[in-house]
């Protein structure tokens, strides 16, 4: 099976005009997270990336025994998916793995970092532009560092369906674990189509079709 961000890159094309009117999926906005969703060959992959605000109420690295247990409990939730994603019955699908973990920055960092590089080896190069490159290695680091201060929880369930037809909508309680959680933007590939939409607590429930 193809990985989940090939299938997802590969439906682009075919996802309505009116999605382009949403947020780009993966940008950190505090209330927002962000579900891919992957039926192909029998197989549901679900990809599922939320702020650190709206899981555990702070975004800095933890370092007292209550941040640490407050990540250890929500990372517990998370690798709990019949907390975070309830299926049709009529699926007949069942868990094949799962996994969650928290994880700061992005990877608008890396960029940075070959940034950075490029202009080592121009110093190297060019003594006299010593100063300009030592001033663009300073912004890099200010903006690296603020990227830092964002956290994220990421989990991933992967599920074996005997009946991925009747994959026609996909119910999250993802909402009643996590108060501050207010919108999930998603986007779907299925057999018979793909798209986005964002759903709200208000209504917990993706459509696949």
């Amino acid at each position: 099976m193809k990985t989940l961000a090939t299938v997802i890159l590969a439906s682009c094309i075919a996802v309505p005009a009116h999605a382009q009117e949403t947020r780009e999926l993966g940008t950190h906005v505090h209330g927002v997270s962000t579900l891919q969703v992957a039926v192909e060959d029998g197989t549901l992959s679900l990809d599922l990336t939320s702020p650190g605000l709206d899981i555990v109420g702070f975004e800095y690295a933890a370092s007292t025994d209550a941040d640490k247990d407050a990540v250890a409990m929500a990372v517990g939730r998370l690798l709990k998916p019949d907390d975070i994603v309830t299926l049709p019955d009529a699926a007949g699908c069942r868990l094949a793995a799962a996994s969650a973990h928290l994880h700061f920055g992005d990877d608008h960092d890396e960029d940075h970092d070959d940034h950075a590089a490029e202009h080592n080896d121009h110093a190297a190069e060019h003594d006299d532009h010593d100063d300009h490159a030592d001033t663009e290695h300073a912004e890099d680091a200010d903006h690296k560092d603020e990227g830092a201060k964002h956290s994220a929880f990421h989990a991933t369930y992967t599920y074996s369906c005997d009946a991925p037809d009747a994959l026609t909508s996909l119910s999250l309680p993802f909402f009643d674990q996590f108060a501050n959680a207010q919108e999930i933007e998603a986007e779907y590939v299925t057999a018979t189509g793909a798209g986005r939409t964002e759903i709200s607590r208000d209504v917990a429930q993706l459509d696949l079709n």
